[in-house]
């Protein structure tokens, strides 16, 4: 009769041994980095205005429609995020935000005019009366 202990295949790390799943804690800094570039960049919306009129004139009209379109829009993609993140997966909704907010800011960086950055940071221009 034989009293050998089974041997593991392969060393088990920390996490492992408690129980806990290893990419917790990539899934963690990724939506930690997530929440910084979403505060971040409202904070550079908001201290760039006075920028922003000055480069691209408009006025507080045109100020408050960036920041309206601004404000619209990140609600309206976070619900829709989050319903397409619950069908799809988290990964493929952070990775498809992060690239949409990308291009977004690029489009914003480089407008010509009000109604360019409007357009580009909400995905529609300013209705007319």
């Amino acid at each position: 009769m034989s009293t050998a202990a089974s041997v593991p295949s392969s060393p088990a790390t920390d996490d492992e041994r408690n129980g806990e799943d290893p990419r917790a804690h990539i899934a963690l800094i990724a939506a930690v980095l997530g929440f910084f570039i979403v505060t971040f960049d409202a904070v550079v919306v908001n201290v760039a205005l006075p920028s922003m009129r000055d480069d691209l004139g408009g006025g507080i009209t045109g100020l408050q429609w960036v920041v309206d379109g601004y404000t619209l829009m990140f609600a309206g993609l976070l619900l829709g995020g989050g319903a397409f993140s619950d069908r799809r997966g988290a990964d493929r909704a952070f990775l498809i935000g992060v690239v949409g907010f990308v291009v977004a800011s690029a489009g914003c960086g480089l407008a010509p005019n009000l109604q360019v950055l409007i357009a580009a940071g909400s995905c529609k221009g300013p209705r007319r009366r």
